[in-house]
């Protein structure tokens, strides 16, 4: 029996009318032939609106309440979905991510899967049910609820369907497959057909929110085919796998997408003496914050001085300059500096760090624009650079029709 793993987010789910479309959707795909498992996150701005409700009532609550609370959401979904499907005379049964054995580590809010004992899921299914699970959350091992962290529910996707070896995991939104940028921010953008999971993992690790970055790290891992598709019924939809056809008959290398981020912010330490274990320090107290460093800078040094400049996300701007305050006063830094108005700008594309026909487009199309740049950064699949917040739509309309990467109105 061919296994089907189907996703629709809250996005799509957002009143009762798309429960009962997600119904029909559901019935389409399930089949003697087709075994369908249906992960479900919380209908519309649910988990948003209880978070405001836990703040209200405390404004420094436990991770624990908080993923008490927050559990709710999904767990409403799942069940209104298994009594619409049991209308049709479908055999749905729901399940929390407890109940279907998504056991996590301990850290509350922002969980990691360590294991899926999911025995009663394989059983209800052999028994030609259709299991509907709750996304976004699971188990510890010391027994207490956990959440997986914003957009989890596609990590739940992606490892039920590594767990039950699935054909495909299908993720349902409501913009119709991944466009070479947001289309909900730029117009007359061209479809991506198919995109490997090493593009799509630098698409959503710079910007995109398409798909979780934990989710596509883990259906590369266990090489589960990933299709975007579209809620509202359009033709277009994108696949993700380990390679793309087509993609790559010459060694020409090119431009997939573009992505954006407008939340990041840049904290310097400057003057910092040039000693040992001055940079292990800061990077050692970053890691124990849990802030990801997206850039790193380390200036040139001059009279046994040097800068240190870290770029991080703007979520993580608080923690992040708790460790800048305290390793400044540490290694005897002249002063800290923030910078907030920050911005980046990514192409994705296989091949392109080393294509010096697409750096040089980069930087002339922005030269002609008048735009600084910051900083910049590469990697095989992607170039990012990073510039003022204002500059972003002027830059990324640009680049869009220097790579060709719209279609002629």
């Amino acid at each position: 029996m061919k296994i089907i793993v189907q996703k629709f987010g809250g996005s799509v789910i957002n009143n009762l009318n798309a429960i009962k479309k997600v119904a029909n959707i559901i019935i389409r795909t399930k089949s003697p032939k087709n075994g369908v498992v249906v992960v479900v996150s919380a209908m519309g701005d649910t988990t948003d609106s209880l978070t405001k409700l836990a703040y209200k009532i405390n404004p420094n609550p436990s991770g624990r309440e908080k993923d008490m609370l927050l559990s709710i959401g999904e767990r409403l979904t799942m069940s209104l979905l298994a009594l619409a499907l049991n209308r049709h005379g479908y055999q749905a049964i729901s399940f929390t991510g407890s109940q279907v054995g998504i056991i996590t580590n301990n850290e509350h809010t922002d969980a990691r899967i360590v294991d899926i004992k999911g025995k009663r899921l394989r059983h209800e299914l052999k028994k030609g049910k259709i299991p509907i699970v709750a996304g976004f959350q699971g188990v510890s091992q010391q027994k207490e609820i956990t959440t997986l962290g914003r957009g989890g529910s596609d990590v739940t996707a992606v490892a039920l369907a590594a767990y039950l070896k699935a054909d495909v995991c299908e993720f349902y939104k409501d913009v119709a497959g991944i466009f070479t940028e947001n289309p909900k921010q730029f117009a007359n953008l061209k479809h991506v057909n198919q995109i490997s999971y090493q593009e799509i993992n630098e698409l959503t690790t710079s910007g995109s929110e398409v798909l979780h970055p934990r989710a596509c790290a883990l259906a590369y891992k266990y090489n589960i085919p990933l299709v975007i598709k579209s809620f509202k019924g359009k033709d277009f939809s994108t696949m993700i796998r380990k390679t793309t056809k087509g993609s790559h008959k010459t060694e020409k290398a090119f431009v997939r997408a573009i992505t954006h981020s407008y939340d990041l912010c840049r904290l310097s330490l400057l003057a910092v003496p040039q000693l040992p274990k001055c940079l292990h320090q800061v990077i050692v107290r970053f890691a124990q914050a849990r802030v990801p460093i997206i850039f790193f800078s380390h200036g040139v040094p001059h009279h046994k001085k040097f800068d240190l400049s870290f770029i991080v996300s703007k979520k993580n701007y608080q923690d992040a300059l708790k460790v800048i305050k305290h390793t400044a006063s540490l290694v005897n830094a002249e002063k800290y500096v923030v910078a907030h108005n920050l911005a980046s700008i990514s192409l994705i594309g296989p091949g392109i760090r080393n294509d010096v026909e697409i750096f040089t487009a980069l930087f002339d199309t922005l030269h002609k624009l008048g735009i600084h740049i910051d900083a910049f950064t590469s990697s095989e699949m992607k170039i990012t650079c990073f510039l003022k917040k204002e500059n972003v739509q002027i830059a990324v309309n640009a680049l869009l029709k220097r790579f060709n990467l719209v279609n002629k109105k």
